[in-house]
């Protein structure tokens, strides 16, 4: 071996030993910044916080809950009960809980819940770091502290500090630079093994942001330097097949997610939205220089989370001018940033890069990728760093002070003067650690060097001040009742099946939380159908949600809701009956007998007028069609409110169109004189622009508040008496409507409710998470209803025959059964999950197949030479 060849090997070895190096600080150095947040804002198990803030206190604690304990008893991921009335809960896994790093939550104990899903949050932040310096540093021809630079600010960008709460898309972003990495080893050495595995991880883990992913490296792949048409071609054809292979790999979760996706909202409705612009270029570049106040929630939908470093706006500068890059690659890296900044902004764009999905409170989710664009800008400018001029930095100094200048002068919502101070800063001690670059001959790398030290600093220091504006949750103040409540439901040694619910709950999806069959939920997978029909009903509902406030005692009969737990400062009107104290709840039960999941109904039930948007009437007619009970609610009038700040003129019953002109304390005032005594009053109203109501009794406050869109218990109210409901109007719009009625509540009529369904009662016999087998016997020909949502994944047998299901008001499960005594049961199999699972073992089969061939073929090559 001749001394070139030796010294040649020796920088080889220096290489890799540098290289493993990097990535080995590109994972701790996130992990120990983030451990760090940790100590410093008191996250479990430095203290009682806890990472999950916005919906991860209230959806996904609740659902990781549900999982785990399925994964401790052994229940079926199909189908659970906890939740909405029943939940396609592989669709729920799908898209909150598929990730393979959740199983850690079995190294903790049920109470430490918290604290084992906030340090899976800091692992794939840690994670994220060692996959950006993996790909870097494999692209790198020396590899150190710019990589760790780079990998640092992909893990500790603005994106992951504000939305790192959302725990599901993480894995998505955490492998998405071994995507990238993969693709451009299919392209460059014909080999996509690592780039399907990859890509089938992300589909896998969610394929919410792995869609976003799979269009960027369309993107990508579009845009890569190919040497020819002919290998752009062929590596086309490799390119779709191991895509596709990557999807059949994850068809078991992307199968069953895709039908109950299509069950939501957002399924239902896909249409694009008309062409607009959310925001414009001046405050999209303010997001780039927003150093310490990460986005974690948003309603407009034009704002990003972009920040990934003051140091990548002057890397797209000195990334234009540098010699030593391909002018036909600036083209195309400009392209990419414009078609980005035109998709934050652009609503068509918008939506598609969404899924074709509202982006509801969280704006801009693809953003991360634009950040993985500037720090590959950046990375490039690191490895051609000889082809920076001392004029090049003067110019990108000068212009990154402009963009400051023009961000502030021209942005909506400017941010603070401090800010911009400490960016104009950081840009002129950058550029004059790069202008001392060019200058120095002997200390080239030691100036380099210090710049990624300055880097790294902002960077960790960005971090740390991010979580300090995010906030953290108190795991004591919202999680205190988990043991009690296991000790409360195996304290009432009931082992019929029925419902239970929170009087009030302390977190939305807190009945999830709980080892209880409950009634609400909120979260992504909702059915469209069910949110609609329990609107109707009168109980709260969102876009992607349902809850149990709202509930009359006709709906806790029908519902199957046999008990409510109450907190200790809880208070609700209701006829359920005191029971006990068990730890931090008070426990009462429904008085009503012979309660059931299912009742038999009058075959005119199909007539039930369930579309109607006054939920008495709605609770009236199914009373009356499915039960033969005359009104369960007696309307009461309401005269005609007066006005202040706006007009109103009555368009419907109780429904008034209104013109806003200023907002007032008491813009609309309902009188409702009360001229005989009403045992048990309820109101109920809606409107577009309600901000704050507050509900009177001869002047005394009995509610208050946001009140809208949900049933109002209000009780009793003597002959005499003047009820007043006051609307404070919020003035988005000019225009809008309010919706106000209010009813007495029959109770003769009521007990003739529940005398009917005792005798019509499901006889439950045998249950578990996804099966119900029972009896009932029909005087006629009617309709077995169940309080389940409808679902095709629902197999139903009647005396041992397969029987067809119907949607009972477009929602519910029902069948129809003759007259008689009749065993029926119920399995549920999501829909989907046996295609899923044939096709992901085929794609399986065919990917190891693959990797053997590709393999075989590789040592033959070795062994020719």
């Amino acid at each position: 071996m001749n001394i070139k060849e030796e010294g040649k090997k020796i920088w080889q070895i220096r290489k890799k030993i540098n290289r493993k190096h990097i990535i080995i600080l590109s994972f701790f150095m996130p992990l120990i910044v983030m451990i760090g947040c940790c100590i410093a804002f008191g996250v479990q198990p430095f203290g009682d916080n806890s990472l999950l803030i916005i919906d991860g206190l209230h959806q996904y604690m609740p659902f990781y809950s549900i999982l785990y304990d399925k994964l401790k008893s052994g229940g079926s991921l199909f189908y659970s009960f906890r939740a909405g009335l029943g939940i396609n809960f592989l669709s729920l896994y799908a898209y909150y809980l598929s990730s393979p790093l959740n199983l850690l939550i079995l190294f903790f104990k049920k109470s430490q819940l918290n604290m084992a899903v906030s340090l899976i949050i800091v692992l794939k932040v840690a994670i994220s770091g060692l996959t950006a310096g993996i790909y870097f540093s494999s692209k790198s021809k020396k590899p150190g502290l710019p990589v760790l630079m780079i990998s640092m600010a992909y893990a500790l960008s603005s994106y992951m500090v504000g939305y790192c709460w959302n725990v599901m898309w993480l894995d998505a972003i955490m492998i998405f630079p071994i995507v990238m990495m993969g693709l451009e080893d299919l392209i460059d050495r014909k080999d996509g093994r690592l780039y399907c595995f990859a890509l089938f991880y992300a589909l896998y883990c969610n394929y919410y942001i792995a869609f976003m992913i799979c269009i960027f490296v369309v993107i990508w792949y579009i845009l890569y330097s190919f040497k020819s048409v002919k290998q752009f071609f062929f590596r086309g054809i490799a390119f779709t097949f191991y895509s596709f292979l990557a999807a059949g790999m994850a068809a078991l979760m992307l199968i069953p997610a895709y039908l109950g996706i299509k069950q939501t909202a957002s399924g239902e409705s896909m249409s694009l939205p008309e062409h607009s612009f959310l925001t414009n270029a001046a405050d999209l570049l303010n997001r780039q220089f927003a150093m310490w106040t990460p986005i974690t929630h948003d309603n407009f939908d034009g704002n990003a989370n972009l920040y990934i470093g003051i140091f990548t706006v002057l890397a797209v500068v000195l990334y234009l001018l540098n010699s030593k890059i391909k002018i036909s690659e600036k083209i195309k890296k400009v392209l990419l940033i414009g078609f980005f900044y035109l998709s934050f902004s652009e609503m068509i764009l918008n939506f598609i890069w969404h899924g074709f999905h509202d982006q509801y409170g969280i704006p801009n989710r693809f953003s991360f990728l634009f950040g993985f664009v500037l720090l590959y800008m950046l990375w490039e400018v690191f490895e051609n760093l000889e082809g920076t001029k001392g004029w090049h930095i003067a110019l990108a100094c000068m212009a990154g002070v402009g963009l400051l200048v023009y961000a502030r002068a021209k942005g909506t919502n400017p941010l603070d003067d401090e800010v911009y101070g400490v960016a104009g800063m950081l840009f002129i001690l950058y550029g004059m650690l790069l202008f001392l670059y060019t200058l120095s001959r002997k200390r080239k790398g030691w100036y380099k060097n210090v710049f990624c030290i300055v880097a790294l600093i902002e960077i960790v220091a960005t971090a740390f001040m991010g979580f300090n504006e995010n906030g953290q949750i108190a795991v004591p103040e919202f999680f205190y009742g988990v043991n009690d409540m296991e000790k409360a439901v195996a304290s009432l040694e009931d082992k019929t099946f029925y419902r239970s619910e929170l009087a009030s709950s302390l977190i939305v999806d807190e009945n999830a939380l709980y080892p209880i069959n409950g009634v609400g939920l909120f979260g992504s997978t909702a059915s469209d159908s069910m949110v609609n029909l329990m609107d109707n009903l009168g109980f709260y509902t969102g876009c992607n949600e349902y809850l149990y406030k709202g509930a009359t005692p006709v709906t806790n009969l029908l519902l199957n809701v046999k008990y409510l737990y109450y907190h200790q400062e809880d208070t609700l009107n209701t006829d359920f009956e005191y029971v006990k104290r068990e730890g931090a709840f008070n426990i009462y039960k429904n008085p009503a007998r012979e309660m059931s999941m299912g009742y038999l109904m009058n075959l005119s039930v199909e007539d039930w007028d369930s579309e109607s948007a006054y939920p008495f009437r709605v609770q009236n007619s199914l009373g009356k069609q499915a039960f033969g009970v005359s009104e369960l609610f007696h309307n009461v009038e309401i005269a005609d409110p007066a006005t202040n700040g706006c007009t109103a003129s009555k368009t419907n019953d109780g429904e008034y169109y209104f013109e806003y002109k200023s907002t007032q304390a008491d813009n609309m005032v309902f009188t409702i004189p009360v001229t005989k005594t009403i045992d048990d009053l309820y109101l109920f109203y809606d409107g577009t622009q309600v901000e704050n109501a507050q509900i009177t009794i001869d002047g005394t406050n009995v509610k208050s508040g946001d009140l809208d869109g949900y049933m109002l218990p209000i009780g009793k109210v003597s002959a005499g008496s003047e009820v007043k409901v006051t609307f404070q109007l919020k003035g988005e719009t000019e225009t809008g409507y309010v919706r106000l009625s209010a009813a007495d509540f029959d109770q003769k009529e009521y007990n003739n409710l529940k005398e009917e369904t005792a005798d019509r009662a499901f006889i439950v016999r045998d249950y578990s998470s996804n099966y119900i087998e029972g009896n009932v016997n029909a005087k006629t020909d009617q309709t077995l209803f169940f309080s389940i949502p409808y679902d095709e994944g629902w197999y139903v047998e009647v005396d041992g025959k397969p029987a067809d299901m119907w949607a009972v008001g477009n929602a519910f499960l029902g069948i129809d059964v003759s007259a008689g005594e009749h065993t029926v049961s119920l399995s549920y199999t999501s829909l989907g999950a046996s295609a899923g699972w044939k096709i992901s073992s085929l794609a399986i089969v065919i990917f190891l197949g693959s990797c053997f061939v590709k393999s075989r073929y590789k040592s033959d090559i070795k062994k020719k030479e």
